[in-house]
């Protein structure tokens, strides 16, 4: 190649070059003050270091549910008389803060004791009907002994002179008489007995019922849902 033609080229490639140079030295110019122009200009701050305690918070939108919804309900039908008290003294609402075993309601008794007391009397008169069935099978023994005692009697004798025949059937008579008055005295005790165990059942459910009046809370929480009456919804 000739010497002409390829200085030439050289001065092209270094006027290239520095044309090149020029255009990046611009735009970075004006990439610069363009970012400090629409930008806060950045201030350092520097301060010891400190041992402090960390404080974490966390926010969050939406409804609070509880884990567990307790409802409480009444197993008895009655008017409302009394609400139960919070630990502030306050009348049991809805938002109360209550404990396990704090009465929330207690509904009107007086016919539920008054069960009560009519079952309590009738157990005692199914008492005293023990008692007098268990006497009168004692009777009933003692005359069974001195009917049995005439009829072994009577048949030593047999139908003679010295007894008549319907003196001995009279004997005969008394001593079956006797057996059939045990037998029934025996079958009334067990009858009596078992009136016991009725009135004593019917007792013990006057006394749930009774118990059912008054409603409290069977787990600590708070009150989150009124229901219509007798529950309420109790939130852990």
């Amino acid at each position: 190649m000739p010497k002409a033609v390829e200085g030439n080229m050289r001065r092209t490639f270094r006027i290239a070059w520095l044309m090149l140079v020029v255009v990046a030295a611009v735009g970075g110019t004006i990439v610069w003050g363009l970012v400090h122009k629409n930008g806060a200009e950045t201030t350092l701050r520097t301060a010891p270091v400190q041992r402090r305690d960390l404080i974490a918070t966390i926010g969050a939108t939406g409804t609070v549910e509880p884990e567990k919804v307790v409802d409480v309900g009444a197993q008895v039908a009655g008017q409302i008389s009394a609400f139960g008290k919070d630990k502030d003294g306050k009348s049991i609402d809805y938002g109360s803060a209550v404990e396990q075993g704090t009465v929330l309601v207690q509904i009107d008794d007086a016919l539920y004791r008054a069960d009560m007391e009519a079952a309590k009397a009738q157990l005692q008169q199914s008492q005293a009907n023990a008692i007098s069935a268990d006497a009168n099978v004692t009777q009933m023994k003692a005359k069974l002994v001195q009917a049995q005692q005439d009829w072994e009697r009577a048949q030593k004798l047999g139908p003679s002179e010295a007894l008549a025949p319907s003196a001995y059937d009279q004997y005969k008579a008394n001593y079956e008489v006797a057996k059939a008055n045990l037998a029934v005295a025996q079958a009334a005790v067990q009858q009596a007995q078992a009136a016991v165990v009725q009135a004593q059942a019917a007792l013990g459910r006057a006394q749930q019922n009774l118990r059912y009046c008054t409603i409290t809370s069977p787990v600590k929480g708070v009150i989150i849902r009124p229901h219509p009456y007798p529950g309420v919804g109790v939130g852990q």
